[in-house]
């Protein structure tokens, strides 16, 4: 059965490749809920140790799971992935991480409603080789000369980059901005454009069309693996409209999916990005499709195929939610959840767009941990909203250490369902067993609910399956307070390890989550009053460039905030399949 998402509660790097010898059994049930396997296992009991080989942490050579100790370094040319040396970006692609060497992405300018404003990108140089980007719009290479920058620590100020990116380091990337041709009279909101900086040309200056329509999506690629963030707008802050997301690697894109559009009411919007010629694109709406330009609408419950070639993106943008609408391709495609300006909760200013991309299906989870940012009122009390959306009929939810008020326990295929909860009550959600996943996403809420700090954000949930053991990521200089919320997992051996963060060392002050004693958290502030973050002996945080790393899963997802805006993702996250069974069953 399919049904429509509800709104319940009062308030709203690299991943490495593991090759066992044995199998490990599955640890006992807890309250008929299957156990999550431990995708770092390497033993399955202190008498029967189970050994095989994986990548390095660094992705330098192949190690013995147990001992760690190296069983093959990697030429200089070549990296690991799948416990292999091999070309870097075909390592990346058998990692199945979110660093890879092509994306496709576009500006989450929806409408007309607000100026269209510099687009950028956060580019982070995984490897250990330099990094050479290009950038094509309908076909043709984009000129980049004077488009990519590098930034100090702790300073928004911009140095032009001549030639790669070195191994190991960051640069922005300035992508779009309009043509000029738009003057402040056309536009009562032209007081939140936000150009590109002073002797900056962006790769690409044109001016893109909001509302319903199919277009074309910017093109990046790379010689050697990377990370990227993409930024609407470069210094957001000060649009008081911005948002951010982890885009992901064209190997790792699916042929199922879920819309997930990133608020209710108010033109709430999605994007459909393929990656092939002759694509056939086909969407069972949970609400009726609108017209558009070049885009016919169709009525609830009637499924619609629409043509793409490679690179071309359907948007839609409507006044009712499509959220929950189960989305199949003939070849590889990708889903952007949107919306041109949410407020949360909707009787609560200001708004902020939003533009998160969505993993497909078969990356969702049936665990979840969720763990709030630092508190912007000082309270952990302070509300925001999270939504859990489901696949299939029959889900069943399962809390610990209790349930959320509003959190649904049961839920049916397309259905989703909002509810609020303290920013440190942090709870693990899991599902019966992995064939019934779901997906869940956090929000922070509007700036009038604090004060004019912050405003509404959206940002996927990483699943457990999906943690990692080391992220490279870049934490915006643009904005006031930036918040680090790390999450880790305790290990088959029934240990955690410790989690090195580069301005800070080994981490400290960790927290457990829930009665079961499988997850920790810990949070850092990188930056605080537009300052350094967190002080560790001689150490202190600031913006820029971050690396983590440990020798167990965690994961780490980037909060920042200022006068009524605000940002969020995750500093990375595996590509693993989780889910076997399809989303639509194959008669």
């Amino acid at each position: 059965m399919r049904r429509a998402h509800a709104l319940r509660g009062a308030l709203g790097s690299g991943a490495f490749g593991l090759v066992l010898i044995a199998a490990a059994a599955c640890g006992e049930d807890r309250v008929t809920f299957t156990q999550r396997p431990q995708v770092f296992q390497t033993d399955a009991s202190a008498d029967a140790p189970v050994c095989g080989v994986q990548c390095s942490v660094d992705g330098r050579s192949i190690v013995n799971t147990c001992t760690n100790d190296v069983v093959e370094t990697c030429p200089p040319e070549l990296a690991c992935g799948a416990a292999r040396c091999q070309e870097p970006c075909a390592a990346a692609a058998a990692d199945q991480s979110s660093n890879g060497c092509e994306f496709y992405f576009q500006p989450p300018f929806y409408g007309t409603t607000y100026p269209q404003s510099c687009f950028a990108a956060f580019v982070v140089n995984t490897s250990t080789q330099p990094l050479e980007l290009s950038l094509e719009y309908e076909g043709k290479a984009l000129d980049l000369s004077k488009a990519v920058y590098r930034t100090t620590p702790g300073s928004a100020s911009l140095l032009p980059l001549e030639g790669p990116i070195p191994a190991g380091e960051s640069a922005v990337l300035f992508v779009l901005d309009r043509t000029g041709q738009v003057h402040a009279s056309d536009s009562v909101n032209e007081t939140h454009y936000i150009a590109c900086p002073p002797g900056v040309v962006p790769a690409l200056v044109a001016d893109i069309g909001g509302g319903t329509r199919i277009s074309t999506a910017i093109h990046l690629k790379s010689n050697v693996p990377a990370g990227v963030v993409a930024v609407y707008p470069w210094g957001g802050a000060a649009s008081f409209m911005p948002s951010a997301t982890l885009l992901f690697p064209v190997p790792n894109w699916g042929k199922e999916h879920v819309i997930v559009n990133a608020w209710e009411g108010n033109n709430p919007a999605a994007q459909i990005v393929a990656s092939e010629d002759d694509t056939e694109v086909t969407i069972d709406p949970t609400d009726d499709i609108q017209n558009g330009i070049g885009v016919d609408g169709v009525i609830a419950g009637t499924p619609v195929t629409y043509h793409l070639d490679k690179g071309e993106f359907l948007q839609l943008v409507q006044g009712r939610e499509l959220t929950g609408s189960f989305v199949t391709s003939t070849k590889p495609t990708t889903v952007f959840g949107g919306h041109v300006c949410m407020d949360i909760p909707s009787t609560k200013a200001a708004c902020d767009a939003a533009n998160q991309q969505l993993p497909p299906f078969e990356q969702w989870g049936h665990e979840y941990v969720a763990v709030g940012y630092r508190p912007r009122t000082g309270s952990e009390g302070e509300k925001m909203y999270y939504r859990i959306v489901a696949a299939k009929d029959g889900t069943r939810l399962d809390y610990d250490p209790g349930v959320p008020p509003g959190a649904p326990v049961t839920m049916s295929a397309g259905e989703s369902v909002l509810f609020t909860s303290g920013v440190g009550d942090a709870f693990v959600l899991r599902t019966q067993d992995a064939d019934h996943p779901v997906y869940l996403a956090a929000y922070m809420t509007g700036g009038e609910t604090a004060g004019g700090i912050g405003d509404p954000e959206f940002v996927n949930v990483v699943p457990a399956g999906q943690y990692l053991s080391s992220y490279s990521f870049f934490a915006d200089p643009t904005y006031k307070e930036t918040s680090l919320v790390i999450i880790r997992e305790r290990t088959s051996k029934g240990e955690f390890k410790p989690v090195w963060l580069e301005c800070a060392g080994d981490l400290t002050d960790w927290r457990p989550i829930g009665a079961r004693g499988e997850y920790e958290f810990t949070r850092v502030d990188l930056t605080r009053d537009r300052g350094p973050g967190d002080k560790f002996g001689d150490r202190v945080c600031q913006s820029g460039l971050q690396r983590m790393r440990s020798d167990g899963p965690f994961t780490a997802t980037i909060w920042g905030w200022d006068t009524y805006a605000s940002y969020a993702y995750p500093g990375g996250m595996a590509a693993r399949k989780l889910v076997t069974t399809p989303l639509v069953p194959v008669n």
